[in-house]
C-alpha cells in the first residue's frame, strides 16, 4: 500500500461564518456544575423509576434528552426490515432496494413531528459494505443489527423548566411526580479492576504482519473486559459522568440491549440546514488532571510520528467519505489536531464538516461515514475482515452508534466507546486501540487500558 498524500482545506478555529456547525464542546461550561448534576438526576430518576421498560437517555453538553416508553418502532437485519405499530407488524425483504433505502421509506411513511432514538451495532457495517464478514447466525437474520423507536414520551431536562411532550395525560403526571421528587443515588462505586492481557498483544503483533504485507493501513483492535456481577446501568451512566467530558453521554434499555456511555465522537451529526459534520479523534494520552503534567503527554503525543500519521490518515479518510456525499467545495476540516479531554485519557482531534448533497439524506451520509474510521481501520473492508479475524466475539453495540433523529432531518449519531455494555444476560467493558505500521503490542495494549480507565472505577453494582 503505498503513503497516503493528505491535502486538506483547513480553516483557523477562530474564523466563523463559513458554516452553521455546531463545535461540541463551545457549552461544556454553560451551567454550573450543580444545575447540571440536578439535570443528571432527573434524568436518572425517570431511567430508573420502572415507568418505563425502554428508555434512552441521550445527553449534550449538560442538557438531557430522555425517551420513555414505544410507540412505533423499526428493526433492520441483514435481509429485511420489520416494523411496528399500534399492534401491527410488517415485514419487507430485501430485494433491489438497500437496508437504508427500506429504512428511509419506512421513515417517511411516520405522521407528524415525530423523534426517535435506537441504535446501531457494528455489525450493520458489514452488511452494508461487505456481507461475506457476516457471521453465520447475521447473514440468516438472526441478529438486529438496527433498532430505532419512536418514544410514548419525550422529556427534554436543561437550564429552562422540564419538557414533557407526551399524548397520555395519566403518563404525563407520573412523570410530573418523579420530576419533583428526584431519587437519591449511592455515590460509591464498585469499580472494575482492568487485567493485561497476552492474547491482545498477539492479535497486534498478527496484524502488525498483515499491515506489512500492505494488505491495510490501519486497524482498530479491541479488547472485553467481562463483568462477574451485574451492574446498575443507570447509577453508573450518573456516576461516570460526573468523572467524563464526554462529546456525548447515553443511558438506556433499548431493543434488546443496555448500555451506558461516554461518547468520546460523534460518528456523524446532521444540522437543520444539511450540513454534516465529523469528529475523528486518534492518538492517545494518559490524563491525570494534572493539567502541566497532562499538557507535557500531550505535547509528546503531538510530536509523536506514528500517533500524528495515525491521526492524518483518519482525517483524510473522512475527507474522502464526505466527499461521497457532500457538495466538495463545501467541506472544510474546520479543526485539526486540537487537544480533547475525555475523562482518564486525552486525544488529538479533528472536525469535518461539509454540505448534504440535495439528492441524498441523512442515512446516506450514515452510510458513508459508519462505521467511524477511528473505531475500523483504513481501508474499511480490509479492516473488517482483520477485526473478525482476530477478535473472538461480534462486537455487537460496541464501536456502533447511539442515534437520535427527527422528522425534520436533523441525526446525531454517537460512537459507542467508553461504554457499559449489557446483552442478554451478559456485561462487559470494551476497549480497543489503532494499529499502524509504527505501533508496538506493549503500548496499544496500554492504550486500552488508558481507555477502560474512563469507564471501569465508575461501575455500579445493582443492589438486591
Amino acid at each position: 500500500m503505498h503513503p497516503i498524500e493528505l491535502t486538506l482545506k483547513c480553516l483557523p478555529n477562530s474564523q466563523d461564518g463559513v458554516l452553521n456547525v455546531n463545535d461540541n464542546d463551545l457549552n461544556l461550561n454553560m451551567t454550573n456544575s450543580n444545575t447540571k448534576n440536578h439535570v443528571f438526576k432527573l434524568a436518572a430518576t425517570l431511567a430508573s423509576s420502572h415507568l418505563f421498560e425502554d428508555y434512552m437517555i441521550y445527553e449534550k453538553d449538560g442538557e438531557c434528552w430522555f425517551g420513555g416508553g414505544i410507540e412505533r418502532s423499526v428493526t433492520l437485519y441483514a435481509d429485511r426490515l420489520e416494523s411496528s405499530y399500534n399492534g401491527q407488524s410488517s415485514v419487507v425483504e430485501v430485494a433491489d432496494k438497500t437496508l437504508f433505502e427500506l429504512l428511509n421509506t419506512e421513515l417517511s411513511s411516520w405522521e407528524g413531528a415525530w423523534q426517535a432514538n435506537g441504535w446501531a451495532c457494528f455489525e450493520l457495517a458489514y452488511a452494508l459494505n461487505d456481507p461475506s464478514v457476516l457471521n453465520d447466525d447475521e447473514q440468516a437474520g438472526k441478529v438486529p443489527l438496527l433498532f430505532l423507536s419512536q418514544p410514548k414520551a419525550i422529556v427534554s431536562l436543561g437550564q429552562q423548566s422540564p419538557e414533557i411532550q407526551t399524548q397520555d395525560e395519566t403518563l404525563k403526571q407520573k412523570i410530573n411526580e418523579l420530576l419533583n421528587t428526584p431519587k437519591e443515588f449511592n455515590a460509591s462505586a464498585n469499580g472494575v479492576s482492568i487485567p493485561d492481557s497476552e492474547e491482545y498483544k498477539q492479535w497486534v503483533n498478527s496484524s502488525l504482519t498483515e499491515i506489512e504485507k500492505g494488505t491495510l493501513e490501519k486497524v482498530i483492535l479491541s479488547r472485553k473486559l467481562k463483568l462477574d456481577f451485574s451492574p446498575d446501568f443507570v447509577a453508573t451512566w450518573l456516576r461516570g459522568r460526573t468523572e467524563n467530558t464526554p462529546a456525548r453521554s447515553f443511558s438506556l434499555n433499548l431493543g434488546g440491549w443496555q448500555a451506558s456511555g461516554f461518547s468520546p465522537e460523534l460518528v456523524m451529526s446532521v444540522d437543520k440546514n444539511r450540513i454534516v459534520t465529523t469528529e475523528p479523534l486518534a492518538g492517545t494520552r494518559r490524563r491525570d488532571g494534572i493539567l502541566a503534567e497532562d499538557l507535557s503527554r500531550f505535547n509528546e503525543l503531538y510530536r509523536d510520528p506514528k500517533e500524528t500519521h495515525e491521526h492524518a490518515i483518519s482525517v483524510y479518510l473522512a475527507t474522502n467519505e464526505l466527499k461521497a456525499v457532500c457538495n466538495e467545495p463545501s467541506i472544510v476540516v474546520r479543526q485539526f489536531m486540537e487537544r480533547k479531554e475525555r475523562g482518564s485519557v486525552q486525544h488529538l482531534a479533528s472536525t469535518v464538516c461539509g454540505e448534504l448533497k440535495d439528492e441524498l439524506n441523512p442515512w446516506d451520509a450514515f452510510a458513508s461515514l459508519f462505521p467511524s474510521v477511528t473505531a475500523s481501520g483504513i481501508p474499511k473492508k480490509p479492516a473488517f475482515k482483520e477485526i473478525r479475524r482476530n477478535e473472538v466475539e461480534s462486537r455487537g453495540l460496541y464501536a456502533g452508534a447511539i442515534l437520535r433523529i427527527s422528522h425534520d432531518g436533523t441525526f446525531d449519531a454517537a460512537l459507542v466507546l467508553r461504554s457499559l455494555l449489557g446483552h442478554k444476560g451478559k456485561s462487559w467493558l470494551q476497549a480497543g486501540a489503532g494499529i499502524v505500521s509504527h505501533s508496538t503490542p506493549e503500548r496499544e495494549l496500554t492504550e486500552t487500558t488508558e481507555k477502560l480507565s474512563s469507564v471501569a472505577p465508575w461501575v455500579m453494582k445493582q443492589m438486591a
